[in-house]
C-alpha cells in the first residue's frame, strides 16, 4: 500500500513540475511576443479600449499619409536631374556636322541640240566632284534627276521638239553640297527625220552626196554604213548640205545617213548681279532666238521685268536700239547689255547674219499704185487663214450689216486643228458682229457660219444643207477672185485649211487687200486688236487678233500699221498681209512662206524698215 501511495505522490509531483515548466514558458513567450509588440506598434493598445472611435482616425490618417506620397517629388527632382543633363547630350551631335556650302553652279547653257537630245553646259565650281542634272517640263511642277557626271556637260535625251524643258544643276562634294541653278530652256524644232541623201556623183574611189536643208539646222552629221541595215559610222559634221566620201575599198557599196543638228553659241548667257536683295532678283537671263538677221527685231526675253530693263549696244552699227527694242541693223558681232534698276546686269555676244529670202514677198505701194518690191510673185502658196479676207468680201458683197447669222451643224465640218472663236450651235449674230470672230481670233467655225448664212439667202434655199451651202459660197468665192482679176488663185473652202487645190499667189492676194483697204467695215476690224461682241440671244464674247503689228502691247508692234491677217499652214509655214501709211503714203506688205512665227514679223519689219 506503501509503495502504491509512493508511486501516486510522485506521479503528482512530476505532472504538476511539467505543468508549470509549460506555463512557464507559454508565459515567457507571450510577455516576449507583448514587448515585441509593444516596441513595434504602441498605438495598437489605445484603440483596443476606444475601438469605434479612434480606429476612424487611424484609418483616415490619409494626413499623416500623404507626406509619405508627396514625399517622392522630393526625390522626383534627383530622377528627372539624369534627364535634363542629357538632353544636351542628344542634341549636341546632331549640331556638329555642318556640311560646308559649294558655289551655284553658273552660266547654264545648251549648247547642242538633235531631235531628241541636248547638251546642258555650266561652269565648273571649285571643289565640286559630282553634278547632280534634274530635268522637269515648264508649266509642270517637279523635276526629274536624269543623270550625274563629273564633266561640266551632260546630255539628257528622249526629250520632245514640241516642248519646253527647265533644267537645273547641283554640285556636290563629299560633306559639302550647292543649292541649284535652274533655267528654262527652249527644245529648237527641228524635222522629225533626217535629211534625205542622193548621190550626185561617183567613181572608183569616192562617192558625193547631197541633202536638202533641213528646217534650222547648222549642221549635219553624216554617217556611213557597208549595208543598208549594217552599222552607220560617224564619218563628218559639215555646215554644207553636200559631202564626197572616199571609200576605203573602191569594189564595195557604202550607204549614207544624214543627221541635221541646230548647234548654237552664246543663245543663253546668265550675267551675276553686282549686288543681290533676294533671291528671286539674283541674275538677268537673255534669251536670243537662234539666227538673228539684218533688218531684225528679235524677240529677246528678260524673265519679269522686261519692260524696265534698258539696253546698250557696243557697235550701233551692228545692233540698234530702236524705241526700246533691238534692231538688228548690220552684219557682225556686238556686246549686248541689259540693266535693271542700275543693279542687275547682264551682257551677251551676238552675231548678226546676212538676210536670206527663201519666202515669198511684196512691197505695194498703194499711193503710187505700183510694186516697190517683189520675190516670187506669181508663185504658188499656201494662204491659209489670210483666205477670210476674201470670205468677209464676199459675204458683204451678197449681205447686209445687219443680217442676222445662226449657228447650225455646218460646226461639224470644221476641222480639228482649225482655229476657233468659241461659237456654239444655236447662237444669232448680226454679220457686223461675227465678222469680228472671223477676222480677229481667226474662227474657222466663223467662216463657215458666214459661209452656209450667206449661201442660203443668195440661192434662196434656206433648207440648203450646209455641205452643199459650202461649197455653193466656195463657188462664190472663186468667181470673185476672177472678177477682181485674181486668175492664180483656187479655194476649196472659206477658211483656208490648206488642203490639195486651194492655193493663191502674191500678186492676188494684194488685190485682196486693196479690196480691203477700200471697204470701211474690214478695214477697221482688221485693225481693231480686240473687241467684245454679245450675241443677239445673249452670250459674250472676247476675241483678240492674232496680228501682233497691230497689237500696242506686242513685241512686234508697229505704230504704222492698221491691218490685216495673219494666215499658218504650221510652225514652218507662215505668212502674213500688213497695211502701212506713213506721212499720207500707204503700203501693202505679203510675206508667206516663212519658217516660224517670228519670221513672218521679223520679215516684215525689214520690208517696212527699208521701204516705207
Amino acid at each position: 500500500m506503501k509503495k502504491l501511495y509512493y508511486l501516486l505522490v510522485l506521479t503528482a509531483l512530476f505532472t504538476f513540475t511539467v505543468s508549470g515548466t509549460a506555463i512557464a514558458s507559454a508565459e515567457e513567450s507571450l510577455s516576449q511576443e507583448i514587448t515585441t509588440q509593444e516596441a513595434s506598434e504602441e498605438v495598437i493598445t489605445e484603440p483596443t479600449t476606444t475601438e469605434p472611435t479612434t480606429t476612424e482616425p487611424t484609418t483616415t490618417e490619409p494626413t499623416t499619409t500623404e507626406p509619405a506620397t508627396t514625399a517622392p517629388p522630393t526625390t522626383a527632382p534627383t530622377t528627372t536631374k539624369p534627364v535634363t543633363t542629357t538632353k544636351p547630350a542628344t542634341t549636341k551631335p546632331a549640331a556638329k556636322p555642318k556640311k560646308e556650302k559649294l558655289a551655284t553652279p553658273t552660266g547654264l547653257a545648251y549648247s547642242k541640240a538633235t531631235t531628241s537630245s541636248i547638251t546642258v553646259k555650266w561652269k565648273a565650281v571649285k571643289g565640286a566632284e559630282t553634278y547632280y542634272v534634274y530635268c522637269g517640263i515648264s508649266g509642270k511642277d517637279g523635276y526629274t534627276l536624269v543623270g550625274k557626271t563629273s564633266a561640266t556637260s551632260y546630255t539628257i535625251k528622249k526629250l520632245s521638239t514640241d516642248k519646253k524643258y527647265k533644267i537645273k544643276v547641283k554640285a556636290t562634294a563629299k560633306g559639302k553640297t550647292s543649292s541649284a541653278r535652274s533655267e528654262l530652256i527652249r527644245l529648237c524644232t527641228l524635222p522629225p527625220r533626217g535629211a534625205k541623201p542622193s548621190v550626185v556623183s561617183r567613181d572608183g574611189a569616192s562617192v558625193t552626196v547631197k541633202w536638202a536643208k533641213s528646217g534650222r539646222a547648222n549642221l549635219y552629221a553624216v554617217y556611213v554604213a557597208s549595208s543598208k541595215n549594217g552599222k552607220y559610222k560617224k564619218v563628218t559634221t559639215t555646215e554644207k548640205t553636200t559631202y564626197t566620201y572616199k571609200k576605203k575599198t573602191p569594189e564595195k557599196a557604202c550607204y549614207f545617213k544624214i543627221v541635221p543638228i541646230l548647234e548654237t553659241k552664246n543663245q543663253y548667257s546668265v550675267g551675276k548681279a553686282s549686288k543681290i536683295r533676294k533671291a528671286s532678283i539674283g541674275k538677268i537671263t537673255i534669251e536670243l532666238p537662234e539666227i538673228i538677221r539684218k533688218g531684225e527685231y528679235p524677240e529677246i526675253t528678260v524673265p519679269y521685268y522686261n519692260s524696265k530693263v534698258k539696253w546698250k549696244s557696243s557697235d550701233k552699227s551692228v545692233i540698234k536700239i530702236k524705241n526700246g527694242r533691238i534692231l538688228a541693223a548690220g552684219q557682225g558681232t556686238a556686246k549686248l547689255t541689259a540693266t535693271y534698276k542700275k543693279k542687275y546686269k547682264a551682257t551677251v555676244t551676238v552675231k548678226v547674219s546676212a538676210p536670206t529670202v527663201n519666202y515669198m514677198s511684196a512691197v505695194y505701194d498703194v499711193t503710187n499704185k505700183e510694186y516697190i518690191y517683189h520675190n516670187r510673185l506669181n508663185d504658188r502658196c499656201y494662204p491659209a487663214s489670210i483666205t477670210k479676207l476674201v470670205t468677209a468680201l464676199v459675204a458683204l458683197k451678197y449681205m447686209d450689216l445687219d443680217d442676222t447669222i445662226v449657228v447650225g451643224n455646218e460646226l461639224n465640218i470644221v476641222e480639228a486643228y482649225s482655229s476657233r472663236c468659241g461659237l456654239k450651235k444655236g447662237e444669232k449674230f448680226r454679220l457686223k458682229d461675227i465678222l469680228y470672230g472671223l477676222l480677229l481670233p481667226s474662227g474657222g467655225d466663223a467662216a463657215y457660219t458666214i459661209a452656209v448664212n450667206c449661201a442660203r439667202k443668195v440661192s434662196g434655199n434656206k433648207n440648203m444643207g450646209y455641205v452643199a451651202a459650202k461649197n455653193y459660197f466656195v463657188n462664190m468665192m472663186n468667181k470673185y477672185m476672177k472678177d477682181i482679176g485674181a486668175t492664180g488663185s483656187h479655194f476649196v473652202n472659206p477658211h483656208g485649211y490648206p488642203v490639195k487645190g486651194h492655193y493663191s499667189t502674191v500678186h492676188d492676194l494684194v488685190l485682196v487687200a486693196q479690196k480691203v483697204l477700200k471697204n470701211k467695215t474690214l478695214k477697221s476690224i482688221t485693225s481693231t486688236s480686240y473687241k467684245y461682241v454679245t450675241a443677239l440671244t445673249g452670250q459674250g464674247h472676247s476675241w483678240g487678233t492674232t496680228n501682233s503689228l497691230i497689237a500696242s502691247y506686242a513685241y512686234y508692234y508697229s505704230p504704222y500699221a492698221h491691218g490685216m491677217k495673219t494666215g499658218t499652214v504650221d510652225d514652218e509655214y507662215t505668212g502674213i498681209i500688213g497695211a502701212f501709211t506713213k506721212k499720207k503714203r500707204t503700203i501693202i506688205t505679203v510675206v508667206i512662206g516663212c519658217e516660224s512665227y517670228n519670221a513672218r514679223y521679223n520679215a516684215t519689219h525689214r520690208l517696212i524698215n527699208t521701204y516705207l
